[in-house]
């Protein structure tokens, strides 16, 4: 069972990550909006701050996409609320075709 205590922690760290990452939510907002679905390919990339690069990528599954519904939902983002759209689109993401 899941502690109550626990969450209300969570979704204050979440807050906590929003603000101090403004961008982060609205990108997945966006990423969200424009399609990702089963199958999606995402791909991370980290640099330390030594400069060491590290990558790797992940193909969504269905679980993956009701992970992040249900993170979304503890943001507090209930989908009907467009923050994306509040920003100019390269605040949001950078969409590149290959």
């Amino acid at each position: 069972m899941i502690n109550p205590m626990e969450l209300f922690k969570v979704k204050g760290l979440l807050g906590e990550f929003g603000t101090n990452h403004p961008k982060f939510f609205p990108f997945l907002q966006a990423v969200a909006q424009a399609g990702a679905k089963e199958g999606t390919v995402v791909e991370m990339t980290v640099t330390t701050p030594e400069g060491r690069k590290m990558e790797t990528n992940l193909r969504l599954s269905q679980s993956d996409l009701e992970l992040i519904r249900l993170i979304r939902e503890l943001a507090g983002d209930k989908g009907g609320d467009d923050k994306a759209a509040e920003q100019p689109a390269d605040a949001a993401t950078t969409e590149t075709q290959e």
